[in-house]
């Protein structure tokens, strides 16, 4: 559920109405400048030491899950070259912390390191890609669904600007005699994964018929995704993190009206996942 890194991916939603005179991203297309998409929507990737083979075939199928979804792209094993790379680690307290970079980086890079909650499996230096997909305890299918979705350059849909009326985000108090490093764990994992990230412009008078819309920073549907599987789920990780999130009723009721489960529950991709991936791998072509 997680994301790693300070560069944040550029994708989300606003309401069904239009903006006047959208401004093409500047080379940005879903994802930050720092950051892009897989060329040709090829996604080539491998996997590190300590990856098992139960790990192996829950990542391929939520790459199927993708692919079958309709999302423009093509999952590749590779052995060489720019790539993603899938690693696991372990987790000291044998809890969920799957996560991912946003996005193709531009240069080979080590994996991000996270804290001393978790250690790598394996031995060796570390490698070096342009895109990770990182497993820690155990990855449930939905989740490596979400993971895989920032690796193509999604980002949170709950991060959007216009949350307000579709989801409550409400910080709990720390527990009594939390220690500093709670607090700031705490305190990194708003800022990183609950705080509003992606600014999107207010609706204009004049209705579109094409559900995405952009900004020079930004490739976005115009309409909030409450069914997004980028969208965090009402669950009790979050309050042990210090966060209760909450549906609202247009929310429940936009879900309804679609068919489509709130949040992308069980793994289920939106159709609005897959009209920005479009409109953005069409984009970077």
């Amino acid at each position: 559920m997680t994301t790693i890194g300070k560069l944040r991916l550029t994708v989300l939603a606003a309401f069904a109405a239009a903006l006047v005179a959208p401004v093409a991203p500047a080379g940005a297309g879903v994802v930050q400048r720092s950051t892009g998409l897989w060329p040709d929507g090829q996604v080539r990737y491998s996997f590190g030491p300590g990856v098992t083979a139960a790990d192996r075939a829950a990542v391929r199928l939520a790459m199927e899950s993708w692919t079958e979804a309709g999302a423009p792209v093509r999952f590749i094993a590779a052995t060489s070259g720019p790539r993603l790379i899938i690693l696991r680690h372990q987790s000291v307290d044998g809890a969920n912390r799957c996560r991912a970079t946003v996005g193709r980086g531009g240069v080979d890079r080590p994996p991000p390191t996270s804290s001393a909650f978790e250690r790598p499996a394996g031995t060796g230096a570390p490698p070096t890609a342009r895109s990770f997909l990182i497993l820690s305890g155990e990855c449930r299918h939905r989740v490596m669904v979400h993971e895989l979705g920032h690796v193509l350059g999604l980002d949170h849909e709950h991060e959007r600007s216009d949350r307000s009326g579709w989801l409550s985000v409400r910080r709990l108090p720390p527990p009594a005699g939390a220690g500093a490093a709670t607090l700031s764990e705490r305190e990194d994992l708003w800022r990183l994964n609950y705080s509003i990230q992606l600014e999107v412009p207010a609706p204009a008078a004049r209705a579109v018929t094409n559900p995405v819309g952009t900004t020079p920073r930004l490739l976005f549907t115009r309409q909030y995704d409450p069914c997004s599987v980028m969208h965090y789920l009402e669950d009790p990780t979050h309050r042990r993190r210090g966060v209760d999130l909450a549906f609202t009723p247009a929310a429940r009721a936009e879900a309804e009206r679609r068919s489509c489960p709130l949040g992308g529950s069980g793994g289920r991709i939106s159709s609005l996942d897959i009209a920005v991936l479009t409109e953005a791998y069409a984009a970077g072509r």
